[in-house]
């Protein structure tokens, strides 16, 4: 995880929730593609349909988000505002979900940790105010087993793979960090209507270290 601020991810959240009935139909297919092709060496060379599921069909369009952030010390140490792009690509066999945002406020108690104990310059903390981030999400389906599948690339050079399910109107999506970012997250995201719904990810540090994000999104008209 980013040294300073998965947190602002939080803003962003990449967000997700699908019916069960889309992933059942989903496994079936996968199923019935695995029977014709027992005994067979060589892959199909016919893609598979493109994405065409309840969730991501409600999903695409345009939303706006305002989401803080949890620190053990530091309850809503930080919060932000962002904009969230969902639509269909690479052919679309992917959901691709951009995301950018930035701090709106920082807690008093947070500068005052980085003045009194971590000795920050004034002009650093002012660079934590104005402080941007973007994101990039691809989501599918894997064909053969109806799971998700997720990928996430950030600006601070954080790659994350991310593996899911559905139930009803809530997703939990579980990520592993890598590059820029380190050790694990796991993601829920719950519908609340057709122009709602909010995210929830809780981080493990490599040292026990843990942090929480919280966003509501909220579909732009």
């Amino acid at each position: 995880m980013r040294k300073l601020s998965l947190a602002l991810i939080m803003m962003l959240g990449a967000a997700a929730s699908c019916a069960r009935q889309e992933q059942t139909r989903v496994g079936e297919c996968a199923m019935e593609q695995e029977k014709e092709s027992a005994g067979q060496s060589v892959p199909s060379l016919t893609p598979p349909k493109g994405l065409d599921d309840e969730w991501s069909r409600w999903l695409i369009g345009e939303w706006e988000s305002a989401a803080e952030s949890d620190l053990p010390d530091f309850p809503c140490w930080v919060k932000g505002r962002g904009r969230m792009k969902a639509e269909l690509g690479v052919g679309g066999q992917f959901l691709v979900v951009t995301k950018q945002g930035g701090v709106d406020q920082l807690s008093d108690d947070y500068v005052q940790h980085l003045r009194r104990d971590n000795h920050a310059p004034e002009e650093e903390i002012e660079k934590l105010r104005q402080m941007k981030f973007a994101e990039v999400d691809y989501r599918t389906i894997d064909p053969r087993t109806g799971a998700i599948v997720a990928y996430l690339f950030d600006s601070w050079r954080c790659v994350a793979t991310g593996t899911g399910r559905c139930d009803g109107n809530k997703e939990i999506i579980e990520w592993k960090w890598s590059a820029g970012g380190q050790g694990t997250s796991i993601r829920t995201t719950e519908r609340i209507s057709q122009d709602k719904f909010v995210v929830t990810e809780k981080y493990t540090l490599p040292g026990g270290g843990a942090m929480e994000d919280r966003a509501r999104m909220v579909r732009r008209r």
